[in-house]
C-alpha cells in the first residue's frame, strides 16, 4: 500500500511538470491543428507521429506512450500533446518570416503552405477540428485596424497588447480561403516586442490553448439547437397530460362524479416523456460539462494574457463576450431546461400515480362496505337460520321425550299425555336456546 501511494505521488509531481513551455525565438511561423480522438486513436497517432518523425530525420520515439512530447532541430520544432478527447499538434518555423524592411514583415507567405507535410496532417489519426496560422515577429510598427485587415482579409478580428506591454496580439475569428487539408486557417498575428524566451514560449501556448478551447467550446452548441425540438415538444406533452389530469380532477370534485377516469394512457404517455427526458440527459450531460469546462479555460487564458486596449482595436474579451459568450449561456440555459423538464416530468408522474392510487382507494372501500354489507345479511340470515334451529331440535326433542314416555301411565298421574309434552315444550325450548347462547359466547371469545 506504501509503495502504491508513493507511486501515486510521484505520477503527480510528474505531471505538474509534464508540459513544460518551450524557449522560443521572437521570428515563429507556427501552424497549429488539433483532432478529436476515439477509442485507440492515441496508440494510432503516436505510431503514426513515431514513422513521420523517423522519415523527417528526428529521432524515434520511446514505446512508452507520452502526454506530451517535443521534437526539434534547427529546421522544425514539433509539439505533440495529447488530452482527453483531442491531440494538439503544433508545427513551429523559426526564422522563417522575412522582413521586407524594419517596420513591414511578410506576413501570411501563402507559399509557404506547400512546404507544410500535408500528407501527414491529412491522414493523422482523429477527426480534424481545427487549423491555425501564427504568425510571430519582432517589429516596431504602430499597426491600424485597416493594416490587420489585409492579412485576415474581413475585419472580425481583436487585438490588444499582452503580457505587461510585452507584445500585441492581433487574432482572426474566421478561417481563411487558403484551404489546406480541405479547411481554411484561424490568422493570429503576434507582434513581440522585448519578450524573453520563455515568456515567448508561454505566450505562444496560451494563444494556441485558447484558439483550441474557443472550438472545443462550441461543440455541444449544435447537439444543443437539434435536441431544443425535442425538449419543446416534450414540455407540450407534460402541459398537456398535467392539463387533462387537472380538468379531470376538478370535474371529479365539483360535480362528485362517480365516473371512472381512466389514466393509463396519461401514464404510459409520462413514462414515454421520462424515458425520452433520460435519453437526452444521457446523450448530451458529457458534451454540456466538458462545454462548460472548455469555456472557463478560455477565459482563464484571456485572463492570462493580461491584455490592455490598443487604440480602434476591440480586446479579445470583449469579442468572446459579445461572440462566444451567448452560446455558451445557450447550452447552459438547455441544460437548466432539461433539468427543470425532468422535475415537471417527476411531479406530472407524480400527480398521475397519486390520482390512480386515489382511485384505488377508492374502489377498496367500496369494496369494503359492500363487504361489510353482505357479511351483515350473512349474520342476520345465520341468526334467524339459529332461531329456525332451535324451534326444530325442540320439536325433535319433544317428538323422542314423547316416545320415551309412551310406557308412563298418565291416568294414574291424573294428567293426560298431551297435556304433559305441551309443558315440556317451553321448557326444552328455553333450555335449548340457553346452550346455544352458551355457544356463541364461547365462539366469540375465541374470534
Amino acid at each position: 500500500m506504501n509503495n502504491l501511494i508513493n507511486n501515486n505521488l510521484l505520477s503527480f509531481k510528474d505531471e505538474l511538470h509534464a508540459r513544460p513551455y518551450i524557449k522560443l525565438g521572437n521570428n515563429l511561423r507556427t501552424f497549429h491543428f488539433a483532432y478529436l480522438i476515439r477509442d485507440n486513436d492515441e496508440k494510432k497517432a503516436w505510431t503514426y507521429l513515431n514513422k513521420f518523425l523517423i522519415s523527417e530525420g528526428f529521432q524515434k520515439l520511446p514505446k512508452e506512450r507520452y502526454k506530451y512530447w517535443v521534437a526539434e532541430n534547427e529546421k522544425l520544432i514539433i509539439r505533440y500533446e495529447c488530452h482527453t478527447e483531442f491531440i494538439s499538434l503544433t508545427l513551429i518555423y523559426p526564422n522563417k518570416i522575412d522582413i521586407i524592411n524594419k517596420k513591414i514583415p511578410n506576413l501570411f507567405d501563402t507559399n509557404f503552405l506547400i512546404k507544410l507535410p500535408s500528407d501527414f496532417l491529412q491522414n493523422f489519426p482523429g477527426q480534424y477540428l481545427l487549423s491555425s496560422w501564427i504568425e510571430m515577429v519582432s517589429s516596431e510598427y504602430d499597426y491600424e485596424p485597416i493594416d490587420i485587415e489585409k492579412y485576415f482579409f474581413h475585419d472580425n478580428f481583436a487585438g490588444s497588447n499582452v503580457a505587461e506591454n510585452g507584445a500585441n496580439v492581433f487574432m482572426s475569428f474566421k478561417t481563411d480561403n487558403t484551404d489546406f487539408i480541405g479547411s481554411g486557417f484561424r490568422r493570429v498575428f503576434v507582434q513581440n516586442k522585448n519578450l524573453r524566451t520563455r515568456r515567448t514560449g508561454r505566450l505562444l501556448q496560451r494563444v494556441v490553448e485558447l484558439e483550441t478551447y474557443q472550438v472545443l467550446s462550441l461543440l455541444g452548441l449544435p447537439q444543443v439547437r437539434d435536441e431544443t425540438i425535442n425538449l419543446s415538444y416534450l414540455e407540450k406533452q407534460i402541459t398537456e397530460i398535467t392539463k387533462s389530469v387537472s380538468n379531470t380532477a376538478k370535474k371529479n370534485l365539483v360535480n362528485k362524479s362517480k365516473t371512472k377516469p381512466n389514466y393509463q394512457n396519461d401514464l404510459n404517455e409520462l413514462s414515454y416523456v421520462v424515458a425520452k427526458i433520460e435519453e437526452i440527459a444521457s446523450s448530451t450531460n458529457y458534451r454540456l460539462s466538458a462545454t462548460s469546462a472548455y469555456y472557463k479555460l478560455v477565459e482563464q487564458r484571456v485572463k492570462d494574457l493580461r491584455e490592455e486596449r490598443l487604440a480602434s482595436f476591440q480586446t479579445h474579451n470583449e469579442f468572446l463576450s459579445r461572440r462566444l459568450q451567448p452560446a455558451i449561456r445557450t447550452c447552459e440555459a438547455f441544460s437548466r431546461r432539461l433539468e427543470s423538464l425532468a422535475v415537471r416530468a417527476q411531479r406530472a408522474d407524480n400527480l398521475v400515480r397519486t390520482q390512480i392510487e386515489m382511485r384505488i382507494q377508492i374502489q377498496n372501500k367500496n369494496l369494503l362496505e359492500s363487504m361489510e354489507l353482505r357479511a351483515r345479511a350473512q349474520l342476520r340470515l345465520q341468526e334467524t337460520v339459529e332461531s329456525l334451529s332451535i324451534v326444530a331440535i325442540t320439536y325433535y326433542v319433544i317428538g323422542l321425550l314423547s316416545t320415551l314416555v309412551d310406557p308412563i301411565d298418565f291416568e294414574k298421574m291424573h294428567i293426560s299425555k298431551s297435556v304433559f309434552l305441551s309443558l315440556c315444550v317451553p321448557v326444552v325450548l328455553i333450555f335449548i336456546w340457553y346452550v346455544a347462547k352458551i355457544v356463541r359466547k364461547k365462539i366469540k371469545k375465541i374470534n
